[in-house]
């Protein structure tokens, strides 16, 4: 006779469902829900405490994005010219 899978779960009850939280992943920080835009949650990441724009976060940001790109991009080109 074969073991079973789950020797301590009761006879003829379904599992549980997954515990991990529907709608996908989200970043530490941002607030899910109809509450607000998209554009000003983005905005937000970027503003000072003082609500002022952080050029400094948006240039290093943007720095890291362009050098994610430049890692990223012979492998994409690889894919597409097959």
């Amino acid at each position: 006779m074969p073991m079973p899978l789950f020797p301590n779960r009761p006879p003829n009850q379904p599992p549980r469902p997954s515990q991990r939280p529907q709608g996908g992943f989200r970043p530490p920080g941002v607030q899910g829900g109809s509450g607000g835009s998209t554009k000003s949650n983005l905005m937000s990441m970027f503003q000072t405490d003082e609500g002022n724009l952080d050029f400094d976060k948006i240039t290093s940001t943007g720095k890291q994005v362009m050098d994610l790109y430049g890692q990223v991009s012979p492998l994409i080109t690889k894919f597409i010219k097959r």
